[in-house]
């Protein structure tokens, strides 16, 4: 498989043998997999791969399209997972301050 390829996962199985698109190019597949959002991919022989996707707010895209800063969290989430942390108390006192943007 590729670096970068969607495909994350080769366990692949059928949910419906034959599907045919209607005349508007709409496909019915089932129940698994009503009310998702997908990202369509095509190949050169024509095979069509559907990526689940979740819509991702803008004011938080920024940490998607930033490794550093993407890797940066992962690092934090897995400490926190495996409880490296550090209890630093409340910092309510400091919730009125004014920031200087």
């Amino acid at each position: 498989m590729l670096a970068n390829s969607p495909i994350a996962d080769q366990n692949f199985r059928e949910i419906k043998e034959i599907v045919r698109t209607d005349n508007r190019g709409r496909l019915t597949i089932g129940q698994e997999v009503k009310s998702k959002k997908y990202r369509v991919l095509i190949n050169d022989v024509g095979q069509i791969l559907l990526d689940p996707v979740k819509n991702i707010p803008e004011r938080e895209l920024w940490l998607w399209k930033n490794p550093g800063a993407r890797a940066s969290l992962e690092r934090g989430l897995q400490q926190a997972a495996s409880g490296e942390v550090q209890d630093l108390g409340s910092f309510a006192q400091y919730g009125d301050l004014e920031i200087d943007d």
